[in-house]
């Protein structure tokens, strides 16, 4: 058995860790527009060795940044580090900026770390005074107010007995100014969380935690991620008003999502929620989150009669969704997805056309990740570019892939040739540093 070679899939090809490296010396095919002045940034699993192939969950692994910087159309550097974190684990999820500070983040009760933009991790504490550092993976940034809203569950929290989600609000200038407890008995797994000009949108689904895993009270059967499919549980939405505090919960078809793509009210104050759909995820015979493939879907909540609708936008299975960053919580037209399974294909879905454009980057590569970024003088909602990091089964290493959003289909504009390969990860972000 080679190294990258494991039973465990997700130790397997790509999945598998690389080492730290960096290089300035970075090949370009095509022009990076020179517009583009920042960092890209990717955080994922990289587990340090020994790894324990059988029961390793790439939610536990190791945190890892891969970025690489572009000014006046030229790709400065990439570098690859692990998170290291004053508070113990070093969140492996997503990275995002905010209030002038970039976070490394994950869910599940764990503290974010700060980095600069030379990709060094801080001691510096996050919201300073706040009682805890928990946090998300997901917080969503209102561009009116400048505040962060986010919703958070604490694995301590569920091990002793309290079942409860956390509805946090991080002011303009980086300072936790909310944090308000709402009861959730089943103790749900919430990866996400959607805002609209007037709510937080909590989602209270049918994934719930259990230590252990069991098939019965007694009997542990496995060591990978605490939760699992709970047919007793109630799927709820709680629409959360972030002024009142008041929240109104709407029963929602059983089903799970990991990523929202975006949400809004409409002009007669229904919700509208457009995100990844799945029917069902992690059962007890299939512990992992794959195997159910979500759908684009969406669901129109109605606060005054407590009902949802809910319509199926495409029959492709598509994940990892994004929007332009400034329509978080506002309508939007677009959203940028990843295509579930080969991983060879990125779609551009218009919303008020209900059609979806296909960027096919071929059988022998794979993509993460679709992130949308806007010219700075942008005259239309998709009038940008989307990035992400691509990987080539051919080389055995991976690009950074620049995209004109508006000629989607179109070949790359730019392709930056890194030093190794990006293995498969979770989420990122271009943080502009001009």
């Amino acid at each position: 058995m080679s190294i990258r070679e494991s039973k465990n899939k997700f130790l397997s090809g790509n999945w598998y860790p690389v080492e730290e490296t960096s290089s300035d010396e970075l090949k370009i095919s095509g022009e990076l527009p020179k517009e583009l002045t920042g960092l890209f940034l990717r955080n994922g699993p990289n587990p340090k060795e020994p790894i324990n192939h059988e029961n390793y969950h790439p939610f536990f692994g190791d945190g890892m940044i891969h970025g690489i910087r572009i000014e006046d159309g030229k790709a400065l550097w990439y570098k690859n580090k692990f998170v290291t974190s004053p508070y113990g684990f070093g969140p492996n999820t997503h990275v995002l900026k905010h209030s002038g500070k970039i976070y490394a983040l994950v869910e599940g009760g764990v503290s974010p770390v700060i980095m600069d933009s030379d990709m060094n991790f801080l001691e510096e504490e996050p919201f300073p005074d706040a009682d805890s550092k928990r946090f998300t993976a997901h917080p969503k940034i209102d561009v009116d107010t400048g505040e962060m809203h986010a919703v958070s569950y604490d694995f301590e929290e569920y091990v002793n007995g309290q079942g409860q989600v956390h509805y946090v609000t991080v002011d303009q200038q980086g300072k936790l100014i909310k944090d308000k407890i709402i009861e959730t008995p089943g103790k749900p797994m919430v990866h996400d969380c959607a805002i609209t000009e007037n709510y937080v949108l909590i989602f209270d689904l049918p994934v719930t935690f259990n230590l252990g895993r069991r098939d019965d009270e007694k009997n542990s059967v496995g060591g990978d991620y605490p939760v699992i499919w709970n047919d007793k549980h109630t799927a709820r939405v709680g629409l959360q008003n972030k002024r009142t505090d008041e929240i109104t919960w709407i029963e929602v078809n059983p089903g799970f999502l990991f990523h929202v793509v975006n949400s809004y009210e409409d002009e007669t104050g229904q919700v509208i929620l457009d995100f990844c759909r799945y029917e069902r995820l992690f059962d007890f015979d299939n512990p992992l989150p794959m195997g159910q493939k979500p759908f684009l879907t969406r669901w129109i909540l109605n606060p005054k009669t407590k009902t949802c609708s809910e319509e199926m936008l495409d029959d492709r299975p598509m994940e990892f969704s994004r929007v332009h960053p400034d329509y978080d919580g506002k309508q939007h037209r677009f959203g940028y997805l990843l295509n579930d399974g080969r991983l060879n294909n990125y779609f551009k879905h218009d919303f008020k056309k209900g059609r979806t454009i296909t960027h096919d980057f071929g059988e022998a590569r794979q993509a993460a990740e679709p992130v949308f970024v806007p010219k700075k003088n942008s005259k239309s909602e998709d009038d940008g570019y989307v990035v992400g990091f691509v990987y080539d089964k051919t080389t055995d290493l991976s690009n950074f892939v620049v995209l004109d959003a508006q000629n989607f289909s179109d070949t790359p504009l730019a392709e930056v040739t890194l030093p190794q390969r990006v293995p498969f990860g979770f989420h990122g972000s271009w943080i502009n540093l001009d």
